[in-house]
């Protein structure tokens, strides 16, 4: 009788120990995948994003896509599963690369796809990078508005900070740029001088800003009495004594709302000048002390 060992016995005892119930599992397991490789097949489209890797000095010049679609076909279940999946960007290693062109081709191998899944196209298969060197320039920043100030407000002194902005970019795009203009800015929400962040939209024209973001400060005036302040006391400038028929006044300003917070009624001086006149009668012009700013 020949002998068996104990590694023959180990090996023997786990195919043998509950073989029933292993044998059972592996035909269920047998039949589904049966039953989803030979279900009806679908198609859908998987798309991966692009990266590309240049040298420092260098810059993509040129309009690419930055995503690159896969037509596949295959069991709805295989294909869910690769749709599903969170992709890796498909990366174009040009960190070697001098300025000028080149085509890179996408192929089948750039995704991963399980046995049943078939791929049907690539969209676009190849695309052109022409990489050139990046330059920075300094140009004039133009503030662009559009629509009309709330009424009884004006348009002041707008400054711009800078006046001038450093942008970098493919040099034959910064070639034919001297200036940039903002995106434009709706006046209708202004009540108020204020300072703000310029909208700028400078992926149209392949080049991005250097630095921080300019601002503007928008100079809002009153352009007509915005306030009314009641029961400002009158007085009179005179060397003889006076009586006033109506001693307090109804002041109607035009002021901007926090200059207006500061200014108490004790600030404001109504007056009646009658220095010089005689006894007698008079209907004179109240007259107003107010910051230069009101």
């Amino acid at each position: 009788m020949p002998r068996i060992d104990a590694s023959q016995l180990k090996w023997y005892s786990i195919f043998t120990h509950n073989f029933g119930t292993k044998l059972v599992s592996i035909g269920i397991a047998f039949v589904l995948w049966l039953i989803v490789y030979g279900s009806r097949n679908v198609e859908d489209t998987k798309e991966i994003p692009v990266e590309i890797i240049t040298p420092p000095e260098l810059v993509v010049s040129n309009e690419v896509p930055d995503r690159i679609s896969f037509r596949l076909s295959g069991p709805k279940a295989f294909l869910r599963t690769v749709l599903d999946r969170k992709e890796d960007p498909i990366r174009i290693n040009l960190s070697g690369s001098k300025p000028g062109s080149v085509t890179y081709r996408f192929f089948s191998d750039n995704i991963r796809v399980p046995i049943g899944v078939k791929i049907l196209g690539i969209s676009p298969p190849a695309i052109l990078i022409k990489v050139e060197e990046l330059k920075s320039k300094e140009v004039l920043l133009k503030p662009e508005f559009q629509g009309s100030l709330p009424e009884g407000f004006r348009l002041g002194k707008t400054s711009v900070h800078p006046e001038f902005v450093r942008i970098k970019g493919p040099a034959s795009r910064l070639e034919g740029i001297s200036s940039i203009t903002s995106l434009p800015m709706d006046l209708s929400h202004y009540h108020q001088t204020s300072t703000r962040e310029i909208p700028l939209e400078l992926k149209r024209l392949g080049v991005t800003l250097v630095g921080p973001s300019p601002q503007i400060q928008i100079q809002v005036e009153a352009s007509t009495a915005n306030f009314r302040l009641k029961n400002v006391e009158v007085g009179v400038r005179s060397e003889l004594k006076a009586r006033l028929e109506e001693r307090t006044v109804t002041i109607l300003v035009r002021a901007e709302p926090q200059d207006l917070e500061k200014l108490s009624h004790f600030q404001l001086k109504a007056y009646i000048d009658l220095k010089g006149k005689s006894v007698g009668k008079y209907t004179e012009t109240v007259k107003i002390d107010l910051p230069e700013e009101m």
